[in-house]
C-alpha cells in the first residue's frame, strides 16, 4: 500500500471550501486537507481490507496531513476479522498523534467494536483516563462517554473513573463535563442517586464541575435550580 497512492487520493477529496469552515473549528491546525469525514471513513474501510499494516509499520511523516492522521487511527477500528489485541495496540500506537479534540473524537467515534468488549476495553482505557496529556486523557474519557456513559451498568464505574482523570486542561475537562452531562441526562434514575456526586462540589475540579454545568444548561433537560447548583 503505497503511501504516495493514499496522499493523492486524499488530496484529489480534498475541499478548499470545506477546509477553511473545518480550520475555524480546530485551533493550531494547519494540516488540514478539507476532507469530508464520510469521504475518510469510506477510504479508510477501502484501506482496511487491504494490507493496511504496512501502512502503520512507521510512524506519520513531518508533512502528515490531518486526514492522513486520522485514516491511520481508522484502519485498526474497520479492519475486519481482527483481534481485539491487535485493534488496541495499533490504537495506542496511534493514540499520541492526537494533538487536537478534532482527532481524537473522530478516533472514538470509529472504534464501534468496543460495543462488543466493553470489559476488556474499559480495563484498557485506565492508563488514559489516569494520562498526565491533555488528548491521551480526552481520548480515555470520549471512549468512555461514546461506549458506557448511557448505560445504567457502567454508570458508577464511569463516574468513578471520571473522579479519577487527573488532568484539568481544557480540552480534558471538557470531556469530563461532557461525559458526566451524558450520565446525568441518559438515565432519570441518576439524578437522585449515585449520579448526584457528580455535582457535588469537591467530586470533580471546581472549573470541571462548571464546565458540567454548562453543558447541562445546553443540553435543554429540565432541570430544577437547586438540582445544578
Amino acid at each position: 500500500m503505497p503511501r504516495r497512492k493514499l496522499v493523492s487520493t486524499l488530496h484529489q477529496l480534498a475541499e478548499p471550501t470545506y477546509r477553511d469552515f473545518a480550520s475555524r473549528l480546530i485551533p493550531g491546525e494547519t494540516r488540514l486537507l478539507g476532507v469530508r469525514l464520510p469521504a475518510l471513513r469510506r477510504l479508510a474501510r477501502e484501506y482496511a481490507a487491504g494490507n493496511w499494516q504496512q501502512l502503520l509499520a512507521s510512524p506519520p511523516p513531518p508533512d502528515a496531513s490531518f486526514e492522513e492522521i486520522l485514516l491511520r487511527a481508522m484502519l485498526p477500528a474497520y479492519a475486519p476479522e481482527l483481534a481485539l489485541r491487535e485493534r488496541l495496540r495499533y490504537l495506542q500506537q496511534e493514540q499520541p498523534n492526537f494533538n487536537n479534540w478534532s482527532l481524537c473524537d473522530s478516533a472514538c467515534a470509529s472504534c464501534r467494536f468496543v460495543a462488543n468488549h466493553r470489559e476488556d476495553v474499559f480495563r484498557w482505557l485506565e492508563p488514559f483516563l489516569h494520562s498526565e496529556q491533555e488528548f491521551t486523557a480526552r481520548f480515555g474519557v470520549v471512549m468512555l462517554n461514546n461506549y458506557y456513559a448511557a448505560d445504567p451498568v457502567w454508570a458508577a464505574m464511569v463516574i468513578a473513573a471520571l473522579r479519577e482523570v487527573p488532568q484539568t486542561a481544557y480540552y480534558a475537562a471538557m470531556a469530563v463535563a461532557w461525559c458526566a452531562c451524558t450520565l446525568l441526562t441518559s438515565r432519570i434514575d441518576l439524578r437522585d442517586d449515585i449520579g448526584q456526586e457528580l455535582l457535588t462540589p469537591g467530586y470533580l475540579p471546581e472549573h470541571t464541575r462548571k464546565l458540567l454545568l454548562r453543558k447541562l444548561r445546553e443540553s435543554q433537560k429540565k432541570w430544577s435550580n437547586d438540582k445544578i447548583y
